[in-house]
């Protein structure tokens, strides 16, 4: 549930075969970037959001819209790394900086596709409770077996 607007605007994803350092093992390394603009999305001109105040709670999980599909059985010994950012607090109208609140513990979460049980993807679930509009940058990692990917 989420009283607030979600625009997930993704970068492009790196996929890369990364070798792992105690045993030369190959394994695919994918990173996701983005932004994740809650409540307003930026002014095209001057790239700034509105100042809407108002208490909203965000309890949200986000389909990535650039998202590999993978096999649920090769997963067992996934890693996955989320780190979120805060990219822009719109200002008051007193020119003041905005209210926040807080996006807490921030998670990658896998999620089955809606019409292959095999096959899951990656959503971002946020939490939390916003006074103003929020921007936030985003990257996950996840780094796996290969055969774990479904191309």
């Amino acid at each position: 549930m989420i009283d607030a607007d979600v625009h997930l605007v993704a970068q492009p994803r790196l996929d890369t075969l990364v070798t792992e350092f105690h045993s030369d093992v190959l394994r695919l390394g994918t990173d996701f970037a983005g932004t994740a603009w809650i409540g307003d999305i930026p002014d095209p001109v001057s790239g700034m959001m509105g100042p809407l105040y108002q208490r909203r709670a965000v309890d949200s999980q986000l389909f990535l819209p650039d998202t590999h599909w993978y096999t649920v059985g090769a997963l067992d010994d996934a890693e996955v790394q989320v780190s979120v950012g805060l990219l822009q607090v719109p200002g008051t109208k007193q020119g003041t900086q905005g209210l926040i609140g807080a996006i807490a513990d921030p998670q990658a979460d896998f999620f089955e596709h809606p019409e292959q049980d095999d096959r899951v993807g990656l959503c971002l679930t946020l939490r939390g409770e916003i006074w103003s509009n929020v921007g936030l940058s985003y990257r996950i990692t996840v780094l796996c077996r290969r055969e774990a990917l479904i191309p």
